[in-house]
């Protein structure tokens, strides 16, 4: 009769384990597997907003993991189930901004290099107007070997930013670009107003 109460107890024992709540691990591993995607597709680039809400959803989750297991008993796994499917939603809506963003820009910075290639050749033409015109350059204060200067490093740059635009780093040639336009225009603007104007 002991040794049946022993029994029992034992089976009673197995029986709360078994039942006892567990980790959802298939839904945080594949949640965990869709927010590095989105890592993974530059979201952290190309979809700012929508990468830091996945990162404060996996935030939410972790947080919601630990709580659980620091419980002995009571432990429910119901709001790891949802804060996981939250974060797979919200890392999916990162991951597609990124890629639908990422096209974006790859077509704006095709557009950019063009009009800086264009800009470069006009500004080179007329930095040449300049050295051949040393007496009028002069006269306007322009430094002919500077501009010289300047506009060789004004195609340094612009190899730069094409590099990052073949290598896809779209944003990072979008931001070189930006720079150099600023740069070149000036360059041209004094050029002009000492009077070199090439022709279109």
């Amino acid at each position: 009769m002991k040794n049946l109460k022993y029994v029992a107890l034992a089976l009673a024992m197995v029986l709360a384990v078994s039942c006892s709540p567990k980790l959802p691990q298939k839904d945080v591993d594949a949640a965990n597997a869709a927010l590095a995607d989105a890592q993974n597709a530059k979201a952290d680039v190309y979809a700012p907003a929508e990468f830091q809400a996945a990162n404060d959803a996996k935030a939410a989750l972790d947080a919601e993991i630990a709580a659980q297991e620091a419980k002995t008993s009571g432990k429910s796994y119901k709001q790891t189930t949802d804060l996981a499917k939250a974060l797979a939603d919200a890392a999916k809506k990162a991951k597609d901004a990124a890629a639908a963003n990422m096209e974006t820009a790859k077509n704006d910075a095709a557009t950019m290099l063009t009009d800086a290639q264009a800009l470069l050749a006009k500004v080179k033409a007329e930095a040449e107007l300049a050295s051949k015109d040393a007496k009028k350059a002069a006269k306007a204060k322009l430094n002919v070997k500077a501009i010289a200067e300047q506009v060789a490093s004004y195609e340094t740059a612009l190899a730069d930013a094409q590099a990052a635009n073949d290598a896809q780093d779209y944003a990072g040639a979008k931001d070189k670009l930006t720079a150099l336009k600023d740069q070149m225009a000036a360059t041209q603007a004094s050029l002009e107003a000492a009077g070199f104007t090439a022709a279109n």
